[in-house]
């Protein structure tokens, strides 16, 4: 490989993908792979979109062009982010890339950058350092507690981007709470079967639709959250409890509930026996 092709690599990662890994990305997946240092992306997604597949070609791309970088990936449950993390070391593979060490839950290359698979809790992520990515898969289903603990692993390398990737669930859910926010520092990525449906065989979101419902299919791959999952009420409900609606008959007695008659009471004071009382 020549010097500047080499350069060409370390500066485009799409490039790289491209050529390197073979692979065309998205627009979508374009935009993420090419987002500034120390950028924060959000990316709403459809299922089987790819949004696992971008992470790992971002993190593969750092690991392999910034020696002793440190890239992780948090997910709802660990053997989730191995699965990133194999896709990652399948990357540098393609790429002939010389790994030092590799097992399920991390990988080091020889120009000393690691790739680390996250446990689903902050219990014991807290401390690390982090230059390269912080992956949140499927935000939407990690706790509060894990987004804060991975946020301040850049807090001393500005250049460490952070990105949460997630198919939309409920409207209170850590990825929806910033996605329906007004922060203008996060970067915005939607890919859902409405702006891009190409991804899917002719037919299968008609029959997704028919087996899941509109509710579960319009979180699964238009992006919207059910309201369900943050109340027992669902927001169409919600908006047929509070519209107003008009009697068509005046308001009357025949609306109040019938009256029942009144029952006498028996004054307890009445008749009392005042023998040995005193005048």
């Amino acid at each position: 490989m020549s010097r500047l092709r080499e350069i060409a690599y370390r500066v485009d990662p799409v490039l790289w993908v491209r050529e390197v890994l073979g692979v065309e990305p998205t627009a979508w997946q374009t935009e993420f792979l090419r987002a500034p240092q120390g950028s924060s992306i959000l990316a709403l997604t459809a299922r089987q979109v790819g949004k696992t597949t971008t992470a790992a070609w971002a993190m593969a791309h750092t690991a392999l062009h910034v020696p002793n970088s440190l890239s992780v990936v948090a997910c709802p449950a660990q053997r989730q982010s191995a699965e990133a993390v194999r896709r990652v070391k399948g990357n540098l593979v393609t790429a002939n890339a010389k790994l030092k060490s590799d097992n399920v839950y991390g990988l080091e290359l020889e120009n000393g950058s690691r790739v680390l698979a996250l446990p689903g809790s902050d219990d014991s992520v807290r401390g690390l350092t982090v230059d390269g990515w912080i992956i949140a898969d499927e935000a939407a289903r990690l706790t509060n507690d894990l987004i804060a603990a991975v946020r301040p692993m850049r807090a001393r390398q500005p250049k460490a981007r952070l990105a949460m990737l997630s198919t939309a669930w409920s409207r209170t859910d850590p990825f929806w709470t910033a996605w329906d926010s007004d922060d203008a520092f996060w970067i915005r990525l939607k890919a859902t079967a409405d702006i891009d449906a190409t991804h899917f065989a002719e037919g299968f979101l008609e029959q997704e639709r028919r087996a899941l419902g509109e509710d579960d299919f319009k979180r699964e791959y238009l992006g919207i959250p059910a309201g369900s999952h943050a109340s027992p009420f669902t927001w169409e409900l919600y908006e047929r409890a509070t519209q107003t609606h008009k009697p068509q008959v005046s308001p009357g007695r025949a609306f109040m509930p019938a009256e029942a008659p009144p029952v006498p009471l028996t004054n307890p004071f009445r008749n009392l026996k005042t023998a040995g009382a005193v005048r």
